[in-house]
Parts: structure tokens; sequence; C-alpha cells
């Protein structure tokens, strides 16, 4: 169980329960071939029977990290950012 302060910066978006992020190059759509800055959010809740990912569902198995810290890390890496995950 989070403690209570955590529970409400996630509650009003301040913190995300942070699966992974990582710099790549785009696979698919249309940025594919150029550098992305991939975030990928635990707690969805839609349930896609396609989802590669589904261990990202469970937003109690990954930290809640600061917004502020995401993006900071984003924008060391690239201009084009991918989020991916946390429908919750």
């Amino acid at each position: 169980m989070l403690e209570k302060s955590i529970s409400q910066a996630v509650e009003k978006g301040e913190m995300l329960p942070l699966m992974e992020e990582f710099y790549t190059i785009q696979g698919e759509g249309s940025h594919t071939g150029k550098a992305a800055y991939f975030i990928r959010v635990g707690g969805c809740d839609v349930g896609c029977h396609w989802c590669d990912v589904k261990e990202s569902w469970d937003p109690e198995k990954h930290p809640p990290t600061a917004v502020e810290a995401i993006v900071a890390n984003a924008a060391k890496y690239s201009k084009t950012i991918v989020v991916t995950g946390g429908e919750l």
C-alpha cells in the first residue's frame, strides 16, 4: 500500500506508475525511424487481447514516479515522445 502523500500525488496526476522509459528508434506510425523517448505507464484497465505488455496492467506493480522527473528524462533525449499505457 502506498503512503498517503504518494497516493494523493498519483490521484492528482503529479506522479505516475512508471513501468519503463527508454530512448529508442520509433518502429511504427508516422514517426517510424525517428529517435524517440518511450514512456510506458502502468494501470491500463482496457484489457485488449492483443496487448503485448499485459504486465503493465496493474499499476501497483510499478513505482510512482514524479511527472517532472519523467519529463526531465525525456527532454534529455528526444523531441519525439511516445506515451503508452496507463488508461486508468
